[in-house]
């Protein structure tokens, strides 16, 4: 049978952009990593609207020298989807231990939110510690399939990697599944305007 439709092809018209990449400083990872677990040991966690985990308040890059280096990478990642001269970024750093996630949310006052993560600790598919997008298509949910049967709108799940940098729109819906490790999972979160 052939085609009865002449140029027939299927176009991307709501596309949701995700700035992905890799840290390659090991050592400022490491030196930013234990800065944040010794943060997290000595000082209350500062509240969110989360009730599990431990997050520091927005002013990372005043930490120490590698901590404004780590803000100012995650600055210039997102340089390039913004089309302004210069961007306001904000960070903080979160813990999360076995039995900590966090629920659906998004990031008001922001173009840009996401995470670079320092230590996975045990983050797997069986253990947790995923980010969790939501299809913002409202009517994505109206469709059942293989692809959403068990959700109630598609959701992306992403296991992240050492020094891995995933950005998003800070209007996506997103979340982290309880996580279940032993050791702590490290990541520094941000805003971008």
């Amino acid at each position: 049978m052939t085609d009865p439709w002449r140029d027939r092809r299927v176009d991307l018209v709501f596309p949701t952009r995700l700035i992905r990449g890799q840290l390659c400083d090991d050592a400022i990872a490491d030196a930013v990593a234990a800065q944040i677990l010794e943060r997290a040991a000595s000082v209350p966690t500062v509240a969110r609207g989360e009730l599990t985990g431990w997050q520091s308040d927005n002013d990372l890059a005043a930490w120490s020298s590698e901590c404004a280096r780590l803000v100012e990478w995650l600055a210039e990642a997102v340089m390039g989807e913004t089309p302004v001269e210069e961007i306001e970024l904000s960070a903080w750093a979160n813990v999360l231990g076995d039995g900590d996630y966090f629920t659906p949310h998004t990031h008001s006052n922001a173009a840009w939110s996401g995470a670079v993560y320092l230590d996975i600790g045990d983050t797997s598919v069986e253990r947790g510690g995923l980010l969790c997008l939501r299809d913002p298509r409202a009517g994505a949910a109206m469709v059942i399939s293989a692809a959403n049967a068990f959700d109630s709108a598609c959701t992306v799940r992403i296991a992240p990697q050492r020094g891995e940098l995933i950005a998003f729109p800070a209007w996506l819906v997103h979340w982290v599944s309880p996580y279940r490790g032993a050791r702590p999972r490290i990541s520094v979160a941000f805003n971008a305007r």
